[in-house]
């Protein structure tokens, strides 16, 4: 297949390229080709979005969005709530209107996230799956007003006949990536935490699994619609901090209580940290994916197996 993935410097990028460039052609598509090209050397052809009106979109069978700037970057002030949105909106858009014009209809995955489901009450064991209905309306949070607005700015490759697929991820767990980057110097150092009263869900999936689905998917374009990149199995934060803990032979102890966090980082914190969502992957189940790392045990081994 000819792909263009949009967004591909994000780690999932990278492991998404990666995996696929033996089997397809590639084409990278971000701010700055320069850059691009020293990350991907000749795994891709690289562009920046300037040159997409130059390029024929009816040669691509497929084209990946995983653009969207990191949501736990900064304090979510009024500007950097629209930063995050029109990261997302703008690009889908513009890839939307680009193939359009040129009458193009590849198969169009789009990222999204779990957030778009609303937050649960810490300790809430019932489950969201793609056939939970979403206030699109009203967003209960700032995260589903985020997956809300990314899911409307789809509508017109919809509309238009574009064969659309959503992908909504959980947290992706990647050593020295994302969320483990960010907790393993304090739990490798004996200092991780239970945050809050740690009953908060955390829906996960490994990066193995996201390229899995991913490809799943792409292989698979008359699958449309909203499809759950989570592992079957959720857990608490409790659970993943002992998990983690265990993993890398260290104490769990340390509790820090939930109006540090919301000292520390406002609402950001109560939605990222204090409060989550337990979401299952129902269609990618029904569909036969078949999960390499569907236990929290077997991932976080996978990556600290040489710890």
């Amino acid at each position: 297949m000819n792909i263009l993935i949009a967004g591909a410097s994000g780690f999932i990028g990278h492991a998404l390229v990666r995996s696929l460039k033996m089997d397809h052609h590639i084409t990278v598509l971000g701010r700055n080709k320069s850059t691009l090209q020293r990350e991907f050397s000749n795994a891709a052809t690289c562009g920046d979005w300037d040159e997409l009106s130059q390029l024929d979109a009816k040669q691509f069978d497929a084209i990946i969005n995983l653009c969207g700037l990191n949501i736990a970057a900064s304090r979510w002030s009024d500007a950097v709530k629209k930063q995050l949105i029109d990261s997302r909106v703008s690009t889908s858009t513009i890839l939307i209107h680009w193939l359009i014009k040129h009458q193009a209809k590849p198969h169009f995955i789009c990222a999204n996230a779990v957030g778009i489901y609303g937050l649960q009450d810490n300790g809430d064991q019932s489950a969201f799956d793609e056939d939970t209905l979403i206030n699109t309306k009203n967003p209960p949070d700032f995260l589903s007003e985020i997956g809300v607005r990314w899911q409307e700015a789809l509508q017109p490759a919809i509309d238009y006949g574009i064969p659309v697929t959503t992908t909504r991820f959980g947290v992706v767990l990647q050593k020295g990536q994302g969320m483990l980057k960010k907790l393993f110097p304090s739990f490798y150092l004996g200092l991780g935490a239970i945050i809050g009263d740690g009953q908060q869900s955390l829906s996960w999936v490994h990066i193995h699994d996201v390229v899995g689905a991913l490809t799943f998917l792409l292989n698979k374009p008359e699958l449309t619609g909203a499809f759950n990149l989570t592992s079957p199995y959720p857990v608490s934060q409790k659970e993943f901090s002992h998990e983690l803990a265990a993993c890398l032979h260290r104490p769990l102890f340390l509790k820090m209580p939930a109006f540090f966090i919301h000292l520390l980082f406002g609402e950001m914190g109560e939605c990222l940290l204090l409060k989550g969502q337990r979401v299952l992957p129902k269609r990618l189940l029904e569909a036969g994916y078949q999960f390499q790392y569907p236990k929290l045990n077997q991932a976080l081994q996978r990556e600290f197996r040489n710890r």
